[in-house]
């Protein structure tokens, strides 16, 4: 075969001055609709793209599918996937165009494999947009369309470098700062310090050097929040798989820029670390500092003004622009942020059209540890927050006067676009509190709720925190909380707990559920934990929203997944149980608890408690819903889990509850706390067994470790 050119070596790295910036790589997600002719589709899902750009045409002659890397849904085995509906798109300035469309099957990849012949295009610009996969079904993942997507073809490596990127430094006078505002200078950049913000602002390029954060006001601001080039040698390092490395390499330059960014549709490069082809001056006076930024390629002109307060960054953004211009990328502003520091969050209403991640504001800017920023202001203004996992950063822009476009770029209208902002140091508040709340216990909920509510905007789903990727388990914790609070402008917890059920019901992966290319089954049959956890959100969501469309409209895939639950019963004594993770010592199989380095199998004494739970809440949403035969299973089987949990799983050596009995009868008790307060927390154990259990536990803990953990056989 051919070389890959969507996974070429010489892919543009951070360093633009090097002739690989001859060609560029880029994965995007977008939303989309179903068309046409995709009868069953979501009617919105995730999919992905795969693009390239040349700074000069090139001749592409194939388009070739094969199975790749899928969804990695739980780290005991790789999935795979393949691409069986892929649509390419050629690029100019006034948009994208079809150029050709390939469909395939399981049956025909494994006897031929999927081919599109592109008959030698000649073109800077084309996307592969994946719109079916074989084991994601609609839903295909960012890897496959990264290395499942094969194209040949030739390219011109002819490389002329651009213009430096510069701005001219003019006036800088630090006097008359407001009270409560410091300066310091460098070579550099210039610093301003609050007890509660520190901002740092570049001389010579227009972008931020240093963000810090102290909600409390202390003037603990050190801490620098900004993703800034680590070494180039990220990707010289050799460290990373070989099928990693052109990811992490193509990803260096777009991800880790501070500032203004475009790239257009035909190819042009992007604006990116060691910003290049742009011109302007920089200015301070007092605390303002005004970026005048024009990109001539791009036909735009950047004004940006920013002024920092003690307690807010005040920012007026305009973009100035002669005629329409339409780009794969573009921002007025943009911030790459260190996830090693702490992985930041931007919640605000998701817009669900183009590229994933675009919110209307206001925004909570939310950085665990440190504090929140909410962003208000600007009608001609949309924002959008990324994750790159790889490269541990999460990215904000600023996006002025542009339009998503279905297609994931942007059209940016032709004028004058203004907006004032402002950025506060402000959380907003979700819970009224009592007047004697204590105060350590105020301020803990005033600045840290928002931490246990990470929505991330570009999957549209609760996630672990701001940077780990989505795992359905988690909304049980999510929604105990969400049940309990209120709503702030663009902020709304309990409605995200919807959004994030109704991807898991359209057939969205996550972490440990849905579809898996190693068998017939869901890994909801391996994760039985998982999925009485997510039942457990969604009962509790049905409840507190009392959304009686949402129910509705899902009321056939509702059904199915408390059927499917019910059916993991497989011996009628009320215990769900997985058969495929049997929880037998020396098997080393990964686990059906969400701690899946624990190897809980069989029955599972944590799945069955939360499930438990998980019907008493059901029972009564089924009746109000008219579903009265399913009730009456759900109470029949909840009765007899309670008539069988402690006989299963009481360990009478330790009088605790233990972790799980394995398909082979064997007991494993390893004093697990959690299982225990699980248990006793819910109808599952008698409220005088849970005395006395929680006694032995609390006895347990005063023991020491060799003699808290005991095995029993039935």
């Amino acid at each position: 075969m051919k070389h890959d050119l969507f996974v070429h070596p010489l892919a543009t790295p951070a360093w633009e001055s090097e002739p690989a910036a001859a060609l560029r790589l880029a994965t995007r997600s977008l939303w989309t609709t179903p068309h046409d002719d995709e009868v069953g589709a979501p009617e919105r899902r995730i999919i992905h793209q795969r693009a390239i750009f040349t700074s000069r045409p090139g001749r592409f002659d194939a388009l070739t599918v094969g199975w790749g890397p899928g969804y990695h849904k739980c780290a005991s085995g790789q999935e795979r996937d393949a691409a069986l509906d892929v649509i390419v798109s050629r690029g100019d300035r006034s948009g994208w165009h079809e150029v050709g469309r390939l469909r395939t099957s399981v049956e025909e990849l494994a006897a031929e494999g999927g081919r599109l012949d592109l008959g030698g295009l000649e073109t800077s610009a084309l996307v592969a947009e994946v719109r079916r996969a074989a084991t994601d079904e609609w839903w295909p993942g960012w890897n496959l369309a990264t290395a499942g997507l094969h194209l040949t073809g030739e390219l011109d490596r002819t490389w002329a470098p651009g213009d430096d990127g510069w701005l001219a430094v003019g006036e800088v006078d630090t006097a008359g700062l407001p009270a409560g505002v410091t300066a310091e200078r460098s070579a550099t950049d210039v610093v301003f310090r609050t007890p509660h913000l520190a901002v740092g602002f570049r001389l010579k390029s227009p972008a931020w050097s240093h963000l810090g954060l102290d909600q409390d006001g202390r003037g603990r601001t050190d801490d620098n929040l900004l993703q800034l080039p680590r070494s180039m040698d990220i990707v010289r390092s050799g460290v990373y798989p070989s099928g990693v490395y052109p990811v992490l390499r193509d990803q260096n330059a777009e991800y880790l820029a501070q500032g203004p960014r475009f790239a257009a549709t035909d190819g042009t490069l992007p604006m990116g670390f060691l910003h290049r082809d742009y011109h302007g001056s920089t200015s301070v006076h007092g605390s303002t500092v005004r970026y005048d930024v024009t990109i001539p390629d791009a036909g735009q002109r950047y004004v940006l003004t920013f002024t920092v307060h003690a307690d807010r960054i005040e920012l007026t953004a305009e973009r100035h622009a002669a005629e329409e211009r339409r780009a794969w990328q573009s921002s007025a502003w943009h911030v790459a942020l260190d996830n090693r520091v702490t992985p930041s969050c931007a919640l605000g209403e998701p817009t669900f059209v183009g590229e994933t991640g675009l919110l209307r504001g206001p925004i909570a800017w939310h950085f665990p540890r440190y504090g929140t920023l909410r962003l208000s202001g600007g009608d001609d203004v949309l924002w959008r927050s990324d994750s790159v996992r790889p490269l541990d950063t999460n990215t904000l822009e600023l996006k002025l006067g542009e339009q998503p476009t279905a297609f994931g770029d942007y059209v940016l209208a032709a004028g004058i676009h203004r907006a004032e902002l402002t950025l506060q140091v402000a959380a907003p508040q979700l819970s009224e509190l009592a007047a004697d709340t204590p105060a350590p216990v105020r301020r803990a909920l005033e600045r840290h709720t928002l931490t246990a509510l990470p929505f991330r905007a570009d999957t549209a789903t609760y996630s672990n925190n701001g940077a780990s990727m989505h795992c359905t388990t988690s909304l049980a914790d999510v929604s105990a909380i969400a049940v309990h609070l209120g709503e702030a402008p663009g902020i709304r917890p309990l409605a995200w707990v919807g959004d994030s059920l109704q991807r898991w019901l359209d057939g969205a992966p996550s972490y440990g559920s849905g579809a898996t290319s190693h068998g017939d089954h869901r890994l909801e049959d391996e994760y039985v934990h998982m999925a009485a956890n997510t039942l457990l959100a969604m009962g509790r969501y049905l409840v507190a929203s009392a959304d009686r469309a949402w129910f509705e409209r899902n009321r056939s895939r509702i059904v199915r997944e408390l059927d499917d639950m019910l059916a993991r019963d497989i011996d009628g004594d009320g215990l769900v149980e997985s058969t495929l993770r049997r929880g037998i010592t020396g098997e080393h199989q990964w686990s059906t608890a969400w701690a899946d380095v624990i190897s809980f199998g069989g029955k599972d004494a944590w799945a069955n408690a939360v499930l438990c739970e998980t019907w008493r809440v059901w029972e009564p949403v089924l009746r109000d819903h008219g579903e009265n035969a399913l009730a009456d299973r759900i109470v029949e089987a909840r009765a007899a889990l309670v008539d069988s949990y402690l006989s299963t799983f009481l360990n009478p050596a330790t009088g605790l509850v233990a972790g799980w009995r394995s398909s082979d009868g064997e007991l494993h008790d390893h004093g697990f706390s959690i299982v225990v307060a699980q248990a006793c927390a819910t109808d599952a154990v008698p409220l005088e067994s849970a005395r006395e259990i929680m006694a032995a536990l609390l006895a347990a803990w005063r023991r020491p470790v060799s003699t808290t953990c005991a095995t029993a056989s039935r």
